[in-house]
Order: C-alpha cells, then structure tokens, then sequence
C-alpha cells in the first residue's frame, strides 16, 4: 500500500483544514474518528504547541497509589501506553511502604551551556580566561529574572578538545524550577559576540547539554527479607534477594543486559515526565549517557543484602521542571503537579527517582521468581479483546477467558468474542 500524499501546501493550510484533511485521509470508521476525537479547545492548544498540528494523541493518564517518599504518602501520574507500568510500580511500592519506604535526595538544578570557538590561537585562550569579568557582566540582564529567584551564572571555565582543536566555553547556571534549555541556550547566544571578540575566534554554535550531571536524584530503600518473604512465590527470601543482587551485577557488567534493565528504569520515570509535560527526550538521553560514563554501559540501580534486609538504590541526573514550557501550560500537567502537591523540580527529581527504583525493584523480583510474561500477558490480554471488538463489560469478560485460556492471540480473541456474540 503506497502512503497517502498530502498537498505540498499541507504546512501552509488553515488549522482546521488540515485537521479536516488528516481525518479524512487516514480515519475509516465512525469507530476510529470517535477514538481520536480532538476537541476545538485541545486542538487549539495542540496547534500552539507543535508545527502543523492535525490533532492531539491522549496517552493513557493513570495514577499509581502507595509511594512512601521521605515518610510522606504520594500518588504519581504517569502517562504511558504499556499496561504493565503502573502495575508494577504500585506493587513495588506496595511491599516497600511496608518497611518504610523511599529515602530520596536531589542535587541543585543546575544546566551547562556551551560556546564552542574554532581558530582560537594560546594568546587568544589566555586573553578569553583574563575576560570573565566581562562575561559575567553582559550576562547579568540575561540572567536577571532567575538570578531574582536565586538562580544565575554559577562559575564559566574553558577547555580545549584534543580532537577538533576547538575551545569550549562552558557557563553553568542554575535554573531553579524550570527545565532552562531556552534561557542557558539565550545566555551562551547573548555572551557569544564577546567571547569571539577576546578570543580572536570564531563560534562554531551555541547549546546546551542535557548531560546534566550536578542535577542528579538518589534513591533507595531498606527491605528486610521478613518483608520480602510473601512476594517471594514460595520460594526462600535469603535466595530471591540474593538472585535481585546478581541480576543487578549482570546489568553491571553485561551491557546487552543492561539496555533493557536501564529502560525498564526509565519505565516509570519516563511516564512521569510525559504526565507533567517535561522532555521525556532530555531526560532518557541524560539517564542513559550517565549510565555509559565509564565507556561501558552499566546499571543505574544497585542492590546488596546486609542485615537480614535487600538494599536498593539508584543515582541518576534527572532534570525535571515544574514551570515554563509545556509545563504549566496544558491544563492535565498542571493538574498532575497538583496531586503531588506543586513540588518544586529537585522535589520531583527525588519522586523519580524513587519511581525508577521501585519499577527496577518490580521487573527483577518478578524475573528472578518465575518470570515476567504471565503477568504482562494478562494485562494484554485486555488489548487483544478490544482488537477483537469486544466493547464496554464485554472487554474485561472477554480478557478473563483468555487468561483462563492461557492463549494471548488475536485468534483466540477472535474466537471467543464470537462465542460471547453467540451466548448473547
């Protein structure tokens, strides 16, 4: 099937109608153009925040209940199309709060920015360290407004790359609540004419890195094995702990492991950041980078057995905002800002964090128990009956027979929907 050719103009056509044309073009029944319904005032937005918007995509919005963080209760909003995320999150949360819970912490928010100058000679480095003052002088009306709520420039260094001969010069800012990419982007733009001028360079660009590595979150947990012992699947709690602590070690040690043991960490976090409308994107592609910072791939998690108790932990940058952007913008962010109480983002950093550790908590005791699938093929199996055609109660009828069945195919939907028709 060849894809359907939009008109060259598509870009150029009146919101409405390209709106319009999409959901001719692409949606074939009443069924679907009911499902992907956008609302005007959604669409309005939608049309405000991306290019060439032709509707909205809602993913799935649920809330995972049971989080101990810091001795207080919280429930978490994650925005997630996989079944299973919540799931396991509130079941990890659910064994932890028994034993007390997450200890969290979070590192200030501060965003690295960069000036990289080519053609720059030694006399021109040295005249560029000796100009700092000047620097920071054309850089405070740029920083005011956070420099008010006691953020700004916190140090700027420079350092040669060995490879490309180019000289970087580095601004670190803190950026307080908001995620900061267009202000340290604005800042290292604004100082740029002036570093080209002492320098006697040339700026090749101006940007950020999502790196992050001061604004990291840290979680853990303590869990005596006596807890652990009823989630264990019959099986001996010194032995389940001691298998979560190997598997934890192959992740370490085995990167082919360890791309999917960083992502199911990166599960619920991303979830999150999706709920609240930061950059799921900067977020995974800092995890994932500090995970790789000693040139191999590496676990974000860590887990050891001492005093009769597993121990879980995890250390990550994670920059999370609470204003600015889409932030605060879309009405359901806001309102899931709300639940957790308006944090501030080192705050939503460290209930991250705590969220990625309780989903690696999850998946490892369920793979060192018996495996993952039975559970996560029940959880589709709710899928499968809606694909099926299976609506309303019929859906979660029809799940439970494939459960009962033991067979997750679209086939064997199919068949017992048709059984369900007939008892009908």
């Amino acid at each position: 099937m060849n894809p359907a050719v939009l008109p060259a103009n598509f870009r150029k056509l009146p919101p409405e109608e390209r709106k319009l044309l999409w959901e001719q073009l692409f949606f074939v029944n009443d069924d679907e153009r009911s499902v992907a319904a956008c609302p005007p005032s959604a669409f309005e937005l939608a049309d405000l925040m991306v290019e060439s918007a032709v509707g909205t995509l809602p993913l799935p919005l649920g809330i995972v209940s049971g989080f101990i963080v810091n001795g207080e209760p919280y429930d978490l909003p994650l925005a997630v199309e996989e079944p299973s995320v919540i799931a396991a999150a509130g079941y990890a949360a659910s064994i932890i709060g028994k034993a007390g819970g997450f200890q969290v912490s979070s590192g200030e928010p501060l965003l690295h920015s960069y000036v990289y100058l080519e053609a720059v000679s030694p006399a021109g480095e040295a005249a560029l360290a000796a100009g700092y003052d000047r620097l920071i002088a054309c850089l405070d009306p740029v920083l005011a407004g956070l420099s008010r709520r006691g953020g700004g420039l916190r140090h700027l260094r420079q350092y040669r790359l060995p490879e490309t001969g180019l000289l970087a010069l580095e601004l670190l800012i803190d950026v307080r609540d908001a995620m900061g990419a267009n202000i340290v982007n604005t800042a290292a733009e604004a100082v740029r004419p002036l570093a080209e001028e002492l320098s006697g360079g040339r700026s090749l660009m101006c940007i950020l890195s999502n790196a992050s590595p001061e604004r990291r979150a840290q979680a853990a947990f303590c869990l005596p094995l006596k807890n652990l012992a009823p989630y264990c699947r019959g099986l001996p709690a010194e032995d389940i702990a001691r298998r979560i602590v190997l598997a934890a070690a192959l992740a370490d040690e085995d990167p082919a492991r360890a791309v999917t043991h960083n992502k199911g960490v990166m599960n619920g976090i991303a979830a999150l950041a999706q709920a609240t409308m930061n950059d799921t994107r900067a977020i995974e592609a800092a995890a994932h980078s500090w995970a790789a910072r000693s040139g191999r791939l590496r676990s974000l998690t860590a887990y050891r057995v001492a005093d009769d108790c597993l121990h879980g932990s995890i250390d990550l940058p994670l920059a999370f905002a609470t204003v600015g952007g889409s932030v605060d913008l879309h009405p359901v962010s806001r309102a899931c800002l709300a639940l957790m109480g308006k944090p501030d983002s080192m705050k939503l950093a460290a209930l991250a964090a705590a969220l990625g550790l309780a989903q690696n908590f999850a998946a490892l005791l369920a793979l060192v128990s018996g495996g993952i699938q039975g559970g996560h093929m029940r959880l589709h199996s709710a899928r499968l009956a809606y694909r099926a055609g299976a609506r309303g109660a019929q859906t979660r009828l029809l799940a439970d027979r494939l459960a009962a069945r033991h067979d997750f195919s679209l086939q064997a939907a199919r068949e017992e929907y048709n059984k369900l028709q007939g008892d009908a």
